[in-house]
C-alpha cells in the first residue's frame, strides 16, 4: 500500500540521536537514491517488516 504522506509523532530520547538527526537535516551533502534499495521488491519487504513491527507494538 503506497502512501503519499502520514502523520506520526517521533520521540528521540538519546542526546546522540538528536545530534545525529540535526547533523543529517543540516547536511548539504546530498546523495542520489540507490535505485536497488528503492526497488518495488525492497519497498514490499519494508512494508511487511513495518506491519510486523506495528502489530508487535499493539500487543505490548
Amino acid at each position: 500500500m503506497a502512501t503519499i504522506s502520514f502523520d506520526k509523532n517521533v520521540i528521540i530520547r538519546e542526546p546522540e540521536a538528536v545530534e545525529k538527526l540535526i547533523e543529517v537535516l543540516l547536511s548539504k551533502d546530498v546523495k542520489p537514491v540507490n535505485r536497488k534499495l528503492a526497488s518495488a521488491e525492497a519497498m514490499a519487504r519494508g512494508e511487511e517488516v513495518l506491519k510486523r513491527c506495528l502489530s508487535l507494538s499493539k500487543n505490548s
